[in-house]
């Protein structure tokens, strides 16, 4: 399910099918793509790039806990960085901003790896080696064009063309991993077609208080409330499967948006619902609160699980914009 390597200079992320993008593009469905004799030839490599995970160490070996947060405290800081297109201003607010730059742990989704649109900079190895953390990245897609909309006007070409996921640490990883997760929609329809799903990636961590696992998890926006269910369910189940037991802290983009989203029609039929429940109604109660009722199927198998929800989390508070 994952490969795992330790790299400087080159990853083995790095692949050949760049000249078969075109060709790849001209399929209208994943199913007919991969009936294809092209993709029967490619296979391999594809397989080999989406599964892979890339860690790297760039955080001292003796990394000391901050004193203000004690030994035994773990700091996570989850964050959307949208392909890490303001990269060099991601990096000084991570080093600068006075609770960020304190984290133990960056749970980062939406990172860029070769891609013209953040100008063909491995986002994840960037801001790790400005940190002095390390960190663990997994590819979801491989962008078969520049991206969408203004993306597709982006200056030269891609190089990697990959776009994933990725845990940072302060301290050492010891095991990743990468794991796929179910579509809520077909990649190959439409314009920006991709190779690939959503993914989660886990990185075991040696924190002072002890090893814990960490995952990082964007779900996917073009779904159903069910489907997010089930793609947390995937990742839930693999956790389950390691050993030996230890603390797992999960966090990222989870698009619980309240929205089934997985058609156009459905998102506009939900909006006039939320009108006809009020506005201010609404917000109050639940764009603010979706693990109340629209979402509630996610939130609860957390908890039936055994995972601490609310009392790790600040309820009826929005996403901090930057």
């Amino acid at each position: 399910m994952n490969t795992v390597v330790r790299q400087k200079t080159s990853t083995p992320l790095e692949h050949q099918l760049g000249s078969h993008f075109q060709a790849l593009a001209q399929f209208n469905s994943t199913e007919a793509l991969e009936a294809s004799a092209l993709h029967a030839r490619l296979r391999g490599e594809i397989e080999s790039v989406l599964h892979g995970v890339v860690v790297e160490e760039f955080a001292p070996r003796h990394s000391k806990p901050d004193a203000a947060q004690g030994s035994r405290a773990v700091r996570a800081a989850a964050w959307n960085i949208e392909r890490g297109l303001r990269l060099d201003e991601i990096i000084s607010t991570l080093g600068t901003h006075p609770l960020l730059r304190r984290s133990d742990l960056l749970l980062l989704t939406e990172l860029d790896y070769g891609m013209a649109r953040s100008g063909n900079r491995f986002v994840a190895r960037e801001i790790a080696e400005a940190l002095g953390m390390s960190y663990a990245f997994a590819p979801s897609y491989i962008n078969l064009s520049k991206g969408a909309g203004l993306e597709s006007r982006a200056a030269g070409e891609n190089a990697e063309a990959l776009h994933g996921n990725a845990v940072l640490s302060r301290y050492p990883l010891r095991r990743a991993w990468s794991v796929a997760l179910p579509n809520g929609k077909d990649k190959m329809r439409g314009n920006e077609k991709r190779l690939g799903s959503q993914r989660a990636v886990l990185a075991q961590v040696e924190h002072p208080s002890g090893a814990i696992r960490t995952v990082s998890v964007h779900l996917d926006a073009h779904s159903s409330q069910r489907h997010r269910q089930r793609q947390m369910s995937v990742v839930l189940d693999f956790l389950d499967t390691l050993e030996p037991r230890l603390p797992v802290l999960i966090g990222g983009d989870w698009n619980t948006t309240t929205y089934n989203s997985s058609r156009a029609l459905y998102a506009v039929m939900g909006f006039f619902r939320r009108v006809a429940m009020g506005p201010s109604y609404f917000i109050r109660n639940h764009y603010l609160y979706p693990e109340r009722w629209f979402e509630r199927h996610l939130f609860r198998e957390l908890e039936r699980r055994g995972y601490r929800v609310r009392d790790l989390n600040e309820t009826g508070a929005g996403t901090l914009h930057y």
